[in-house]
């Protein structure tokens, strides 16, 4: 018969050793999930960044391309235009005669931006510049126009008209951050028929 040793090592864990590679598990963890969520806000904050961006983008485009191929539009033909008024220095709208003979209107309803559009046919329609979280600040924004006046009607010599936009971008503006970009360009018309 044999005799067991009862004063055998047990293999295993002590409690000490599982609480402290818990406790460091636990910390690291946590520090990974820490960064996971700043990386996860970094990334929200450059996507809506980008959204901004790209909102400047198009509508500075779109208001580039017809001053550049049209003429600014000295003459009121809408309540919203008010383009006989460009001495106005918060003036928030502006008029465009395009080539085809379309008569263009960019100005604001409320806080939101519109383009409207009349065709020589007598055809009008509406676009709205924002678009669900995106907005342009209608306090900071403001067309300039320079001649104030048609320099075919009262002499300015060798003055091309040109456009100052000056604006803040935002989107969601009701978010506790929002996020904007301030904008400033100024747009020269090509069509450079003054008399002289």
């Amino acid at each position: 018969m044999q005799i067991l040793n009862r004063n055998h090592q047990q293999s295993g864990f002590t409690l000490v050793e599982i609480i402290v590679s818990t406790a460091i598990f636990v910390t690291v963890v946590s520090a990974m999930l820490g960064l996971f969520n700043y990386t996860l806000q970094i990334n929200r904050r450059v996507q809506a960044l980008r959204e901004v961006v790209q909102g400047t983008r198009t509508f500075s485009e779109t208001i580039t391309r017809e001053v550049r191929n049209g003429r600014i539009d000295y003459s009121s033909w809408t309540i919203e235009c008010n383009a006989s008024n460009y001495a106005i220095s918060s003036n928030t709208s502006l008029g465009i005669v395009t080539k085809t003979g379309d008569r263009l209107c960019f100005y604001f309803s409320g806080n939101d931006m519109y383009l409207k559009k009349l065709t020589p046919l007598g055809i009008t329609n509406n676009i709205l510049f924002n678009s669900g979280n995106f907005s342009i600040n209608r306090s900071l924004f403001t067309f300039t126009v320079r001649p104030t006046r048609d320099p075919n009607v009262v002499p300015y010599p060798q003055v091309q008209p040109s456009v100052v936009i000056a604006g803040q971008f935002v989107l969601n503006k009701n978010a506790t951050n929002p996020t904007t970009i301030n904008y400033q360009t100024t747009i020269s018309t090509d069509v450079y028929d003054i008399s002289k």
